[in-house]
């Protein structure tokens, strides 16, 4: 707080820009202006903040496939916002501080198109995954042979995602990911479908957790 002995300013009353001028003991003095205090998050604020901070460092490294994948399902937002917001909504399991992602309820992509059948994953072979699913084309209104199954498998040790966005038709019934130096690790497998034209998605399914060979 400074006293204003005359000059250019001389005294003053009120608030002028960051500054305050009033009178105190019959001296013209200035202060700064008091900043409001930031108001303190309240506890739903900050499980939200935890839920969003972990599902974004969770799928930040696919967010070119979600963009892709959530498409469709976005209205006025990414696809990987709608991702974020869909599995924070369904995929976060635990009681804050200590959420952590449940992984079988996680959807890599949300749509209309219709699903495979019988979708399985298994390691047979050291260093792959074999997929396998059932061709559903001629018996199943909207499935065509021509849709494009996308298979993807993630190691919460290394916090590391393997994805193929185009394994292979859904006439196809299989595909083997590579993956290549995690054998004895576990992986948690996803597969679904996009239409050829990139305009439909299926929402994805959970393939279960597979321990490589």
């Amino acid at each position: 707080m400074g006293t204003i002995k005359g000059g250019v300013l001389g005294g003053f009353n009120g608030k002028v820009g960051a500054v305050v001028g009033s009178h105190w003991k019959g001296k013209a003095v200035m202060r700064g202006k008091s900043t409001a205090k930031k108001a303190k998050s309240s506890a739903l604020q900050l499980e939200q903040q935890a839920k969003f901070t972990l599902m974004v460092k969770f799928l930040q490294a696919i967010v070119d496939f979600l963009n892709f994948s959530y498409k469709k399902a976005a209205v006025q937002m990414s696809g990987f916002n709608k991702a974020i917001s869909t599995n924070i909504q369904f995929a976060i399991a635990g009681v804050y501080p200590d959420f952590a992602v449940d992984f079988p309820k996680v959807q890599l992509s949300k749509g209309s198109l219709p699903h495979i059948a019988l979708p399985t994953a298994a390691s047979t072979v050291a260093g792959k995954v074999d997929f396998t699913w059932t061709d559903n084309s001629k018996v199943t209104q909207g499935a065509l042979s021509s849709d494009m199954v996308y298979v993807a498998a993630y190691n919460e040790e290394q916090k590391h995602w393997i994805i193929n966005d185009a394994a292979a038709a859904r006439n196809a019934g299989t595909f083997i990911l590579d993956v290549t130096g995690y054998s004895g690790k576990l992986l948690h497998t996803y597969i679904g479908l996009l239409s050829a034209d990139g305009k439909k998605a299926s929402t994805s399914i959970y393939t279960g957790a597979v321990t490589v060979l």
